[in-house]
């Protein structure tokens, strides 16, 4: 996989993670569509149904990344392979607040986001080419 697609990748998982955040902060903020009425209600689904979309385009991606550095010996498959993890474990802590209710799993999805977002920061950094980290 040459660097420049890897880069590609990386950079779109990233945006993803990006606007996953801002749309689970507007949820977080105007309350799931159970508990607001009205433009709130409408505008919360529309919110929830959007970080739905992308939470399924982010695993694709996280696919995508591992299938890219299948490669023996590629230097970004651990961190490809960490960032499906973080991926994964993020879309199911999301999955488990909406059936529990909890906080805790909230909070289990920030913790992914975080762990995602410096895990592919991390694979956009290492795919950078030479010209590009020395200057």
């Amino acid at each position: 996989m040459l660097n420049a697609d890897l880069r590609h990748l990386a950079r779109h998982q990233v945006m993803g993670l990006a606007v996953q955040f801002l749309l689970g902060m507007a949820v977080n903020l105007l309350g799931l569509p159970s508990q607001v009425t009205g433009a709130a209600h409408t505008a919360s689904t529309v919110f929830l149904a959007a970080h739905v979309l992308i939470t399924l385009g982010l695993l694709a991606g996280a696919a995508m990344i591992i299938r890219a550095t299948a490669r023996p010996q590629n230097p970004s498959r651990q961190l490809a392979i960490w960032g499906a993890i973080a991926i994964a474990a993020t879309t199911a802590a999301g999955i488990l607040n909406m059936i529990t209710k909890s906080n805790w799993w909230s909070f289990g999805m920030a913790l992914g986001f975080i762990a995602s977002l410096l895990t592919y920061g991390g694979l956009l950094m290492q795919a950078r080419t030479p010209s590009q980290q020395s200057g």
